[in-house]
């Protein structure tokens, strides 16, 4: 499904009503849904479900997407600079010369994320973050944070 663009800032105003507890406010469900080159800049989608989703070349920008599910979901060639995806589930997610330079990955999981020509120059991890077998986040840029419980 390809939301128009109305729709989807619908979508995205019922779930801001949502995560502040209004009762007309619905968490935002974007599973397997294309959107493809979205203009997502700052959105709060934390808690959002977008498994599956295409998101190849959107732009999500200091996006908030805590604890977003985004197994399976493709990024290839999105902007995600400067975004949260603290304890967010990227297993399986396409992040195919993915921007995540400056991004919030402390605690993120990324089982089996492809990170081929991902930039991730300044991004920040912690010791709960989950990476694909073999992968180096200080090597590819990633700063070690340690976690603040």
């Amino acid at each position: 499904m390809k939301p128009t663009f109305y729709e989807l800032q619908r979508i995205i105003g019922l779930h801001y009503r949502f995560l502040f507890g209004d009762p007309g406010g619905e968490r935002a469900n974007l599973e397997c849904n294309d959107l493809f080159g979205a203009n997502l800049v700052g959105a709060n989608l934390r808690g959002a479900n977008l498994a599956g989703a295409i998101l190849k070349r959107a732009n999500l920008w200091g996006a908030n997407l805590e604890q977003a599910d985004l197994t399976g979901a493709n990024f290839k060639r999105a902007i995600l600079e400067g975004a949260s995806l603290k304890e967010a589930c990227l297993d399986g997610a396409c992040l195919k010369g993915v921007n995540l330079e400056k991004t919030d990955l402390r605690g993120a999981s990324l089982r089996e994320a492809d990170l081929e020509d991902a930039v991730l120059r300044g991004a920040v991890y912690s010791a709960k973050t989950v990476w694909p077998d073999r992968f180096d986040p200080g090597t590819a840029g990633a700063i070690y944070r340690q976690d603040e419980d």
